[in-house]
């Protein structure tokens, strides 16, 4: 799991580069975005790739957000289809519990 520092505790140089990784994100979505290449998994989404109900669905992609890979905007979680790929190949054939 990644470790979520509290942004009063972090020095001025992980806050730089937590803006940094963010901006490089956002700037990411946009260019895909503006070529229509953008294609973001919500729970219903999960819920249909995996067969599964909607808290199951939720924890998943809870879970896609802790490792790094999925996006949190306001109360929603959010996974990039590109990320969710890049998930799945770096996780093939470990198991994973939700």
């Amino acid at each position: 799991m990644v470790e979520k520092k509290d942004y009063n505790s972090m020095t001025r140089e992980e806050l730089i580069e937590v803006c940094k990784r963010k901006d490089n994100a956002i700037t990411e979505y946009l260019n895909h975005s503006e070529r229509n290449e953008c294609t973001l998994y919500g729970k219903s989404d999960i819920m249909e790739i995996y067969k599964c109900r909607s808290e199951k669905a939720l924890n998943i992609l809870k879970l896609y957000f802790q490792m790094g890979y999925g996006n949190k905007i306001g109360k929603e979680y959010y996974i990039p289809k590109t990320r969710h790929d890049d998930f799945i190949k770096d996780f093939a054939g470990k198991e994973i519990f939700v």
